[in-house]
């Protein structure tokens, strides 16, 4: 097995991966709730490598703004580096969802694309994310459907928990399924509500994945995990026999996705838009 990408970085080759794959794709139906219109102030909150702030930028145009912010510097610095600068495009910061030392209100409108299920007080983020809006503002929230909903994803996450644990990472299949961890419509709707969301509106959404590059999709899927594992950061050849063991027992599950030299994945999504 090839180790690449194991020497590229990885908020770098998450936005070289997973942000066509599966991010440009979900973009379309989260800024097609969001509305934008020219002029208006946009903050996206967990903007990753900023995919939905680039995508804002030109429908808000140059007599708009758009910020996104993240806590993780390293994707703060791909989206710089990919966004382009001047007239129009994106700002960027380094924030943390709960603590923004912004003024507000300001936005007309605050996206949180595939954020919110990862804030350990959900309640606080998204009292926080309401101050941030004007009286008209909205705020748009896109969160995975349940583990249930991606048993290509769960059946990762049952190979992977127990070979993680013998380099030394304690996690659980749960924890693996983090990012499907606030699936429930209704949940979501409930929250926004409670902390002061007058219209709440949740909406499903699907996209198929392709990730490219098939024959090291395994590969490239944990990578992401260089950056928390020491054994794999300080010995190369341990992150390559991990992902040699996961790649050689999820091959059958992998091979029933696998179309020409692309895995194509089912992905099912809840997007609320709230106001008041």
């Amino acid at each position: 097995m090839s180790t690449g990408q194991l020497q590229g970085n990885p908020a770098r080759a998450y936005e070289e991966y997973f942000v066509p794959a599966i991010f440009d794709p979900l973009s379309a139906h989260t800024l097609r709730r969001a509305a934008l219109t020219p002029g208006e102030q946009v903050l996206d909150l967990a903007c990753g490598t900023g995919i939905i702030a680039r995508l804002a930028a030109p429908l808000v145009g140059a007599g708009g703004r758009v910020l996104g912010a993240d806590l993780n510097p390293a994707m703060i610095e791909v989206a710089r580096e990919v966004s382009g600068h001047g007239p129009g495009a994106p700002e960027f910061v380094v924030a943390d969802a709960t603590a923004l030392d912004l003024p507000g209100p300001g936005f007309d409108a605050v996206i949180c694309q595939q954020g919110l299920q990862f804030f350990a007080d959900r309640a606080e983020a998204v009292q926080r994310m309401r101050h941030l809006l004007r009286d008209s503002g909205r705020l748009v929230v896109a969160t995975w459907q349940s583990p249930e909903r991606h048993p290509f994803f769960q059946a990762l996450a049952e190979v992977e928990a127990p070979l993680l644990a013998e380099v030394g990472l304690s996690a659980t299949p749960d924890d693996l399924l983090a990012p499907f961890s606030f699936g429930d419509a209704d949940a979501l709707g409930d929250l926004l509500t409670a902390n002061g969301c007058s219209t709440v509106e949740v909406e499903p959404a699907s996209i198929t994945a392709h990730f490219a590059d098939a024959d090291r999709f395994i590969e490239r899927q944990v990578f992401a995990y260089v950056a928390v594992v020491p054994a794999f950061g300080a010995d190369p050849a341990a992150f390559t026999e991990y992902a040699r063991r996961v790649a050689e027992a999820t091959r059958d599950l992998v091979d029933t996705h696998r179309v020409g030299d692309h895995i194509a994945v089912p992905m099912h999504t809840q997007i609320a838009v709230a106001t008041g």
